[in-house]
């Protein structure tokens, strides 16, 4: 009867793990986890070329359990205690490749920030204005949020919009001083424009109101007269402004950011640029001066081991080797154009991390 019962028993044993292995999928986490931006958007998009470019070399072949076969060892059959022979789920491929890199969208560059100094992701895209501004704060701080972010490499910059109602009234807004006193959107609070639309009132000395919420919602209250302006970053042209009906475009300009004070402050951390024309032919109809801001990507050393070290270093040489891919981003030809990487790396005044900083000499 025991031995019937034990029989009886691995049985159900058995024939539960052979219903269970076609189901089962061995689950292994990404070596990598980085933090875009907005899917769609500029970094996103380059984030998931990443993701591509190291599938090949660096992803896991992708196996889940398959038939029951007799465990062998030295090509005998593995018998337990209770005499049965030992039975194991054969792996199967499944056709697919686990990646190297976990690409996550985000909310902003401020909410990149923030993962980043938690040591919830390995990489993350920021604006190099969102690094200085928190490192004047950590001026005051016990705990020095940025001292441990290092700069892997420029990844292009992004042009500073901003966005005013077309006047010809001697009160409207037709420069950058021409916001003072009024109500201005900067972007939400997890947003990098927010952190550029504070950082340059601060250093230029500028009074306006501000006014927290994203781009939608801003051009919906410039449209309503709730606002008087907004503050928008991106890389020029924006689909955003691109996509606009005519309707819009005559209503809506955009101001030179070139204010009476600060100018040689706003240098210091930004680059003088302009939007060209040829970004937005049917909107304006001249140059616009403005200032870009830096992209970057970066990493927090805090609590980094060899092993993390590593897997960037590889997935680094890996990016190396595929720049010039079809598939990839246009703002990769920005990003590897030896001119511009060389005068962006020499702008940004932040330490480098150091065991890719041989890879992009």
């Amino acid at each position: 009867m025991t031995k019937t019962l034990k029989i009886t028993l691995s049985l159900i044993v058995l024939m539960t793990a052979m219903t269970l292995s076609a189901f089962a999928q061995k689950f292994v986490e990404p070596d990598l986890l980085i933090v875009s931006g907005f899917k769609g958007g500029t970094n996103y998009d380059m984030a998931m070329d990443m993701q591509r470019m190291a599938r090949p070399s660096l992803g896991t072949p992708s196996y889940q359990d398959g038939e029951m076969i007799v465990e062998m060892i030295d090509g005998k059959p593995v018998v337990n205690e209770m005499g049965d022979t030992s039975m194991v789920a054969k792996q199967t491929s499944t056709g697919d490749t686990l990646d190297f890199l976990e690409v996550r969208d985000s909310e902003g560059s401020y909410y990149n920030f923030l993962r980043v100094i938690k040591n919830s992701t390995d990489l993350a895209f920021l604006q190099y204005d969102v690094l200085l501004y928190e490192s004047m704060k950590d001026l005051t701080r016990t705990y020095k949020k940025t001292e441990n972010i290092r700069v892997i490499m420029p990844m292009g910059v992004e042009q500073i919009h901003i966005v005013a109602l077309k006047s010809d009234d001697k009160k409207g807004i037709k420069t950058y001083d021409d916001l003072k006193g009024k109500k201005v959107a900067i972007g939400s609070s997890l947003q990098g424009t927010n952190i550029t639309a504070k950082y340059i009132k601060e250093i230029t000395g500028m009074k306006w109101d501000n006014i927290e919420i994203p781009y939608d919602k801003a051009l919906k209250a410039l449209l309503a007269g709730r606002i008087d302006a907004f503050f928008y970053v991106g890389a020029a042209p924006v689909s955003n402004f691109t996509g606009m009906s005519k309707q819009m475009r005559d209503r809506i300009t955009l101001i030179p950011l070139a204010p009476s004070k600060g100018k040689e402050e706003l240098d210091a951390t930004y680059a003088p640029t302009v939007i060209a024309l040829k970004d937005y032919p049917k909107w304006i109809d001249k140059d616009i001066p403005t200032y870009s801001v830096y992209s970057l990507l970066v990493t927090d050393i805090n609590g980094q081991t060899d092993e993390d070290k590593e897997n960037i270093v590889k997935l680094m040489r890996v990016v190396l080797d595929n720049k010039d891919d079809s598939r990839n981003h246009e703002n990769w030809k920005v990003v590897f154009d030896a001119e511009k990487m060389k005068a962006s790396t020499d702008a940004i005044d932040w330490d480098f991390y150091d065991p890719t900083m041989n890879l992009f000499k």
